[in-house]
Order: structure tokens, then sequence, then C-alpha cells
């Protein structure tokens, strides 16, 4: 009888958790757009994509990295910094894009969008 009450509430518990997620993706959504549409100018609006593209990019790339805080501070964090050997984003592209985590038509597309900025 538990398990079956247990079974009836899941649906609910993943549904939840679905609209959950949903609302989190239109929240960023909507930062995106806002941050976009501040720009007054198409080169404001060209400088803040390219700035978002990077945010982006770096949570991917932290996203490969071990998730322990030693490694994060001492091994990866030099390697991203400006004058690392990862401090630029289109060799932060080059990264995920060999790694696997973005597909060919998105680093095409973000390294087109990074030269136009």
């Amino acid at each position: 009888m538990v398990d079956q009450a247990q079974d009836t509430l899941r649906p609910n518990n993943r549904l939840s958790d679905m609209q959950a997620t949903m609302e989190q993706t239109q929240a960023f959504e909507n930062r995106v757009l806002e941050r976009l549409n501040a720009g007054k100018t198409v080169r404001s609006f060209l400088i803040t994509a390219v700035e978002l593209l990077t945010e982006a990019v770096n949570l991917l790339v932290l996203q490969v990295f071990r998730k322990d805080d030693y490694a994060v501070k001492y091994a990866v964090e030099p390697l991203l910094d400006g004058d690392g050997p990862l401090g630029d984003l289109s060799v932060r592209l080059k990264l995920i894009y060999g790694l696997g985590v973005i597909n060919r038509q998105e680093y095409e597309d973000a390294e087109l969008l990074d030269g136009i900025a």
C-alpha cells in the first residue's frame, strides 16, 4: 500500500522538478535577453554577446576539469587566467570542441561571433 502511494506521488515530484527546471531556464533566458537588450548599439550588443559566450564557455571548461576545490584553485584557475594557456576564448573553444563538449556547428558559430566582436 505504501509503495502504491509512493508511486502515485512520484509523477508529481517529477512534474514539479521539470517545472522548476523550466522556470530556472526561463529566468536564465530572461537575464540573457535583458543584458543583450541593455545596449544601445549593434557594437554593444555584440560585445555583450561575446561576454555571455565567454561566461558559458568558462562554465563548460570548468565542468570538464576536476571538481574538488584544491584542483580548481591551484590547477584549473591558473590555466584559465588571462595569461594562462587557456586564457584566450578561442583556445577554450578549441578545447571544448576537441573534447566533444560542443559540436562543430556550435564551435563554428562561437568562433564567428568571437571574430566579429
